[in-house]
């Protein structure tokens, strides 16, 4: 009698055995991932899996990290998942300060970064399972910051104020949890006569959110119907960046960035202050679109 219910018991472990097998390996698991709650401090990122059946195993999620150059930027806030059900919901804290200062690594590395997922547990209580997956992640951000604005007319029409032809965006690192940046511009001057720039102030704007601030490295001419380049140093303000960041998600990952720039010239013998209107430029990043990625390489596996 005894053999016979250790026979029964053997065959019906071998038979569910079966069954998961052909379940995950038949129709492997889908999983997806978006954006939930966002705050200033906290953003969620709520992924789901859907299998093609219940998969009859209880399991635990001990952990769920995720980590973006390094530095630790999720982890896993709810697990919902019934053995009878063919489907999982997984809601990962994401800390917005800490994301920042993984951004400012990433931008220390070149703008070179990677995203890690590493997800550990137990099936039926006792079987440990661990995946962890990384995928690289590279975009030139600060190429995309390049600003222009044409020329207009001043002093009733006998001048017109210097062209902004183009804008180069360079990292320098940070200073006191603040981030600096070297903007250099290239500007041409279609007057008949030369533009002694002595100053410069440079405000940046994201989302409607002034982020930083700048100034001329020094003083330049620019020659009569010529071009000069002027270098500024512009500060980030990493304290408003995550409310910045929080919009940015709402958006679809879509930023507006607007700078403002005023010249202080000598222009046909008199001081001006001299305004310069630029266009604005959309910065969009794919951070969901890569988790995705990362997460179809776990069912690949």
């Amino acid at each position: 009698m005894i053999k016979k219910l250790i026979g029964i018991i053997t065959l019906i472990i071998i038979l569910w055995g079966v069954y998961i097998a052909y379940s995950v390996t038949s129709s492997p698991p889908v999983f997806k991932a978006r954006w939930g709650q966002v705050t200033e401090e906290k953003t969620e990122i709520v992924i789901t899996g859907e299998f093609q059946r219940p998969l009859l195993v209880p399991a635990k999620l001990d952990n769920l990290t995720m980590y973006f150059t390094g530095v630790k930027v999720a982890e896993l806030e709810k697990f919902d998942y019934n053995p009878l059900q063919p489907n999982v919901t997984l809601v990962i804290a994401l800390s917005n300060p800490n994301l920042i200062r993984a951004f400012a690594n990433y931008l220390n590395g070149g703008q070179k970064g990677y995203f890690e997922i590493d997800i550990a547990g137990k099936a039926l209580s006792v079987i440990p399972f661990n995946f962890k997956v990384k995928e690289n992640f590279t975009m030139d951000i600060l190429d995309k910051l390049n600003f222009t604005a044409e020329s207009k007319p001043v002093l009733g029409g006998l001048a017109e104020t210097p062209a902004l032809l183009g804008t180069k965006v360079r990292w320098l690192g940070e200073e006191k949890n603040k981030g600096r940046l070297d903007v250099e511009m290239l500007l041409y001057n279609p007057n008949s006569f030369p533009i002694p720039v002595t100053n410069l102030t440079f405000n940046l704007y994201a989302n409607g959110i002034e982020i930083g601030t700048g100034y001329l490295k020094e003083g330049k001419i620019i020659p009569a119907n010529g071009y000069a380049k002027l270098d500024a140093i512009v500060v980030i303000d990493e304290n408003q960046l995550p409310k910045v960041w929080a919009i940015h998600v709402r958006n679809g990952e879509r930023s507006k960035v607007d700078v403002e720039i005023m010249l202080s010239a000598n222009l046909a013998g008199r001081s001006l202050e001299i305004p310069l209107k630029t266009e604005s430029v959309e910065v969009q990043t794919h951070i969901m679109e890569d988790i995705n990625k990362a997460l179809e390489n776990i069912t690949r596996r």
